[in-house]
């Protein structure tokens, strides 16, 4: 009877395990269908205007000259992303974590980066016009010879930003943190606290 109880002990154990293991292994989709066949749409032809992406992964991807117009790429990781000439007018990248990405002569028109890292982001030679930057991390971000105009930089942080060379006409800097921060007309340490 004691033999009988520990075989039955036994095979039930062994079946949760084995369910445990399915869904470790890959039983559990990573996005949802729609989400799934977007990034692989993306990878395929290197555009997706109007795709849902919300959430993906897509850190240290190739998307140069990419078309992500009005694509939602809330919570998208961009880490080491390379956006080279891409095309992100009417995106929405609320939440979106683009650290050390590279954005050189891409297109930001009407965008949504709100609460976006861009920290340590290398943008050069960009067009960012209408756009929302509304608490984003631009800590360390460098913003080369890039024309910046009508947007909203409300609460951003731009400790150690390098603005250098960059052209500011009607961006709204009200709340951002400026310390160590190389504004076009010098350095604006107006944020340092201590």
């Amino acid at each position: 009877m004691e033999r009988l109880y520990f075989l039955r002990a036994f095979f039930c154990l062994s079946i949760i395990l084995a369910a445990i293991c399915s869904l470790l292994i890959g039983g559990c989709a990573k996005y949802s269908e729609e989400v799934q066949a977007n990034v692989t749409r993306l990878e395929d032809t290197n555009a997706c205007p109007d795709c849902n992406l919300e959430g993906v992964e897509l850190m240290k991807f190739d998307l140069t000259s990419a078309d992500l117009t009005r694509a939602n790429l809330t919570n998208a990781n961009l880490s080491r992303a390379d956006l080279t000439n891409a095309n992100l007018t009417d995106a929405n990248l609320t939440n979106a974590i683009l650290t050390n990405a590279v954005l050189v002569k891409t297109k930001i028109i009407n965008a949504n980066l709100s609460r976006v890292k861009l920290s340590y982001a290398n943008i050069n030679g960009s067009e960012i016009s209408n756009a929302i930057f509304i608490d984003a991390h631009l800590n360390s971000t460098k913003i080369f010879n890039s024309n910046i105009n009508n947007s909203d930089m409300t609460g951003a942080n731009l400790y150690k930003a390098d603005l250098s060379k960059t052209r500011l006409s009607n961006v709204i800097f009200k709340g951002a943190v400026f310390c160590k921060t190389v504004m076009p007309a010098g350095l604006d340490n107006s944020g340092c606290k201590g």
